[in-house]
């Protein structure tokens, strides 16, 4: 299954259960029900203590559970001033191409540095200095962009 596939399963799934606690009625603290009330399955509960319990969608009290409407506004709000992920995606698309490119170039100086040893020539020496240069300005690129994505991560932890 793509991750396409997967994440469109994942949010169907999510709307199901959305869904379910609204039927219940299971909206504020005063109506949390449990997980068996609420007939959700056993992984439900394993996975409010990993991510789904980190979104703040879901909110645990004494054992039992709600729905945020609040939390689950703001979420859906965020995705669409995101273009439904596109941001993340297209941030995690350009650190992947850094880092390929820069490894690349980084084999390229080093096939360049062994040729360097058999063929002496100052065209070489000169493509080399071009691909530490390279090299450099994707590093100093690379941890431009690993900062920004930091920063976002902060300001949305803060946020929740």
């Amino acid at each position: 299954m793509g991750l396409f596939r997967q994440r469109e399963e994942m949010r169907r799934r999510l709307s199901e259960v959305v869904e379910r606690f609204r039927q219940k009625g299971a909206v504020s603290p005063d109506k949390a029900m449990t997980a068996e009330e609420l007939g959700l399955p056993p992984r439900f509960e394993e996975a409010m203590k990993r991510r789904l319990g980190r979104t703040g969608i879901f909110v645990q009290v004494g054992g039992k559970y709600y729905l945020s409407e609040e939390r689950l506004k703001q979420i859906e709000e965020q995705r669409s001033s995101r273009g439904e992920g596109g941001a993340a995606w297209g941030a995690r698309r350009s650190m992947l191409t850094l880092r390929v490119t820069r490894m690349i170039t980084a084999v390229l100086f080093v096939v360049l540095i062994l040729v360097n040893l058999f063929v002496q020539s100052w065209e070489i020496r000169l493509i080399i200095s071009v691909l530490i240069i390279v090299w450099i300005v994707i590093t100093i690129v690379q941890i431009y962009y690993l900062s920004r994505a930091r920063r976002r991560f902060q300001s949305f932890r803060q946020a929740t």
